[in-house]
């Protein structure tokens, strides 16, 4: 009996992290953080039963700064050409937001203008700004 019940916890735990990943990767798209925190959890109930899981989300918990880093470098070109981006995407979801026809204008000016608020925080440093602001 005790087989049994130590057999279908597991299968509940990694069907439940799967179901999270699958659930995060599906509401990636979304404003916001959207998929990260469900994946990190789907990865966190992987991680009960499952070695690469936990070495997965070790690596992705240890390492994940650095991708910022490497994707919003400290080079005054690419911080400028981040801005422009951020400007031109605001000026798309005005455009989109003024002239909307159909829901569909709507939510791409909404996913748009969450976009370039994302990049315009994560570009020039601005996020360890605001971290140290409100610590």
């Amino acid at each position: 009996m005790n087989y049994l019940r130590k057999h279908t916890r597991r299968i509940i735990t990694d069907a439940a992290g799967y179901g999270l990943i699958i659930l995060g990767v599906s509401l990636g798209w979304l404003p916001g953080p959207g998929g990260i925190p469900l994946i990190v959890a789907g990865l966190g109930l992987l991680s009960i039963n499952n070695v690469w899981a936990e070495r997965l989300r070790t690596y992705l918990l240890a390492h994940g700064g650095k991708f910022v880093q490497i994707l919003f470098p400290n080079n005054p070109v690419a911080q400028w050409l981040y801005d422009l981006l951020v400007l031109s995407l605001l000026l798309g979801v005005a455009v989109l937001a003024y002239h909307y026809d159909a829901i569909w204008q709507i939510s791409l000016a909404t996913v748009g203008f969450f976009i370039a608020l994302a990049i315009a925080f994560f570009n020039r440093g601005r996020n360890e700004r605001f971290k140290r602001k409100h610590k």
